[in-house]
């Protein structure tokens, strides 16, 4: 049997809430938490991809801005609750400090998403938390800001 394309007409950003990190690392802290795997389709890296060169504040400044592949976007995502069967999910590494070569790959990946998927929109994680769900804040940046940045 083929499997139905799937329809998105979400594209919601996150951060790792981490100054360091990479998808094969958000993958094993997936995994810890007894998921699947990665549940975002793509991270976007800053110049620390793991706990060593941020601790010796060795930066990898070639890094910075690489969009490295998470789960399939073919696949249903696990990183918005209630919203995953029809999203796309982007994390940047950071807490609240993100880079210019992140915001170029994101506007870009945004493009190339929108491209695919003409009517999605873009929201960040705390504008999809239901009632229920404990306060966040993520992905840390005002999203009027960066939807305005999307249609530069």
């Amino acid at each position: 049997m083929t499997q139905k394309p799937r329809k998105i007409d979400l594209i919601v950003v996150h951060c790792s809430s981490s100054h360091y990190g990479n998808a094969a690392l958000i993958d094993e802290w997936h995994r810890a938490r007894g998921w699947r795997g990665i549940g975002y389709h793509f991270v976007i890296l800053n110049s620390y991809p793991d706990i060593e060169s941020y601790d010796l504040k060795r930066p990898r400044f070639w890094l910075d801005g690489v969009v490295e592949a998470g789960r399939s976007p073919s696949q249903i995502g696990a990183h918005v609750r209630g919203r995953n069967r029809n999203s796309i999910g982007i994390c940047l590494i950071g807490k609240r400090q993100f880079t210019h070569p992140q915001f170029e790959s994101l506007v870009r990946l945004f493009g190339e998403i929108r491209s695919d998927y003409p009517h999605v929109e873009l929201f960040g994680h705390y504008e999809l938390l239901h009632k229920s769900d404990p306060p966040k804040t993520c992905p840390n940046i005002d999203m009027d800001w960066l939807r305005g940045m999307m249609d530069r």
